[in-house]
């Protein structure tokens, strides 16, 4: 006689994609639905619903800011969130990203189920980093960069992970294979992402004599970002009078496609908590370089796929691109053992195992641990 499923409430607040979403998606997809029946708490427009491929529920809610929402109106929302949990028989609750866990908290106090807060970001606030972990049976953080800024024993690094199944290939270009090289950047145009840095940086290829390339600078400030930002970088670019080399490309819902037109990708944030388009980078075989910030070395670290230069130092990062540029670097071995090393470590198939022994774990206190999944 098969075991009756486990039934797990995802839960995340926002409508629009990023990182955390991305992440949330990829392991949904992933999650063995023959062990697992899975619910899905999200804004009833999220667009990122029609990328989840797995059998799901879809319970429409929107969880409010907790500052404007704070008082009647959350409460209503964690009671609502309660009766679901309790109608649907819901063992574990999975809280996504920094909003969710402060409505999925209190039923430490409301339900018997196990809950599991997905922590994706890196804070000094108090209340993230000591209280907050306090209402959780587990915490999964996604390096251990954002391990390290809370507290408590309850807390287990399991790194974001790629689909493979999304990249349509390795690169079909090749290394400055028509003379120039593409340096491209990815993700929110805000400023801990540093984009004004890159540009210092490549704003010193022409000063040394070196014309042919050109940087893409993909993504926009819908999510979370700033025009301000936005527009003071166009300045910055027409300063330096690199039009015809800095091309602003917007938003992409593709954008592993764009990183194979890329010959390296450049993540140069400040305390990025990790960094999924490094290993999308990997993935479709376009080596990164990313500044030793955060959670971002961790990944160069366990690929050796890409190159780690000092933080915060324009002059190091252009001396990094300068390396490809001048052909210094070995371009081919980086490109191979970060595929290699992304499809090792980072693949979504061993990554939702991981999580999935996080959740036995709670369910089954005294279970044994299975061979790799120490942590």
């Amino acid at each position: 006689m098969s075991s009756p499923l486990i039934n797990i409430l995802f839960v995340t607040h926002a409508d629009k994609k990023g990182g955390a979403e991305q992440s949330l998606v990829h392991l949904i997809n992933y999650i063995d639905t023959s062990l697992y029946r899975i619910y899905l708490i999200s804004p009833g427009n999220a667009s990122y619903l029609g990328e989840i491929t797995a059998s799901f529920t879809h319970i429409p809610l929107s969880l409010g800011s907790i500052k404007k929402r704070l008082g009647f109106g959350y409460v209503e929302t964690v009671l609502r969130i309660r009766s679901l949990v309790k109608k649907l028989g819901i063992d574990i609750v999975h809280a996504n990203g920094w909003r969710a866990p402060w409505y999925i908290g209190p039923l430490k106090f409301m339900s018997p189920c196990k809950r599991v807060w997905h922590h994706r970001d890196h804070t000094h606030l108090r209340m993230f980093n000591r209280v907050l972990p306090r209402f959780f049976d587990q915490v999964i953080c996604i390096s251990k960069f954002v391990a390290g800024s809370i507290e408590g024993s309850n807390k287990k690094v399991i790194y974001n992970g790629v689909d493979p199944r999304l990249a349509i290939g390795r690169r079909r270009r090749g290394f400055m294979d028509d003379g120039q090289l593409v340096i491209g950047t990815f993700g929110r145009i805000v400023e801990w992402k540093r984009y004004d840095l890159v540009i210092d940086a490549v704003a010193k290829l022409p000063a040394s004599g070196r014309h042919n390339w050109k940087l893409l600078i993909v993504g926009d400030a819908s999510i979370d970002g700033s025009d301000r930002y936005y527009d003071m970088l166009i300045r910055k670019v027409i300063e330096y009078g690199l039009e015809r080399h800095v091309e602003f490309c917007g938003h992409t819902s593709k954008p592993l496609d764009k990183m194979q037109e890329c010959d390296l990708t450049v993540n140069f944030s400040l305390n990025e908590p990790f960094g999924r388009v490094i290993i999308e980078s990997m993935l479709v075989g376009t080596p990164p370089i990313v500044a030793d910030s955060g959670g971002a070395p961790e990944i160069i670290e366990q690929t050796k796929g890409g190159l780690v230069v000092r933080d915060g130092d324009s002059a190091a990062l252009y001396e990094a691109i300068r390396g490809f540029y001048d052909g210094e670097v070995n371009y081919e071995e980086l490109a191979v053992r970060g595929y290699d090393g992304v499809m090792d470590a980072f693949h979504m198939g061993a990554i939702a195992r991981k999580v999935e022994h996080v959740y036995q774990g709670m369910l089954e206190p005294a279970a044994i641990r299975l061979p790799g999944t120490a942590g």
